[in-house]
């Protein structure tokens, strides 16, 4: 099916570009949300008479989209989650979710502005697109927490804690054995006793012989 694009579609073409789309994409979603004209030889001299609006419209779309490019960027999102305590969610977040809590800061998008792969299912600080006009994205940072004091959270930072804390307690361990008079042997060490040994007992025959 051929089509002209009556604005900008990413991967597909510029505001008045004839492009080739497929049947059930241009006659359920491209052609009815205005997007597009089906290229016939009407439709292509009424586009050439609007064309001039068209771009200007366009053009202030993108003004209104840059400003609000700016107070998106501006934003600190925070959004609290319950989670185990390797930080998988009990639950997910959503577009839906993010949208929304855009929304709470005064500025209105819809979820499918939202580019996400795929729902959060765990803690941490994750970077996003937000497309707010096919020409203008802005890029945002969500950080999902257990709680608002919470700070963001870093699985790799708890396991060197662990370490650093199991070692601190290895530490006091010896300490208090040193303390009862418990002596605390390192492999130098011991392979220093087992070198005396067999050293002993290489001589202990020529010993007897003397005798």
């Amino acid at each position: 099916m051929e089509i002209i694009l009556l604005q900008k579609i990413n991967k597909l073409g510029n505001i008045g570009d004839t492009v080739e789309v497929k049947p059930g994409f241009g006659r359920n979603y491209l052609i009815p949300s205005g997007k597009a004209l089906r290229a016939t030889k009407e439709n292509k001299a009424v586009f050439e008479t609007t064309k001039a609006k068209l771009l200007e419209k366009n053009k202030d779309e993108i003004e209104k989209a840059e400003k609000i490019r700016a107070k998106v960027e501006s934003l600190n999102l925070t959004i609290v989650r319950s989670a185990s305590d390797t930080g998988i969610l009990y639950g997910s977040v959503t577009t839906r979710d993010i949208s929304n809590l855009i929304g709470e800061n005064g500025i209105i998008l819809s979820r499918r502005q939202i580019a996400l792969d795929k729902p959060i299912k765990e803690l941490g600080l994750f970077d996003m697109n937000v497309i707010l006009h096919p020409e203008v994205e802005s890029k945002i940072k969500l950080k999902v927490v257990r709680s608002l004091g919470d700070t963001t959270p870093d699985i790799e930072d708890k396991r060197d804690a662990d370490h650093d804390g199991s070692s601190v307690i290895n530490a006091e361990l010896n300490e208090s054995l040193l303390d009862d008079g418990v002596s605390l042997k390192t492999e130098e060490t011991i392979s220093e006793e087992v070198k005396e040994e067999a050293s002993s007992e290489n001589k202990l025959p020529e010993q007897s012989g003397k005798e």
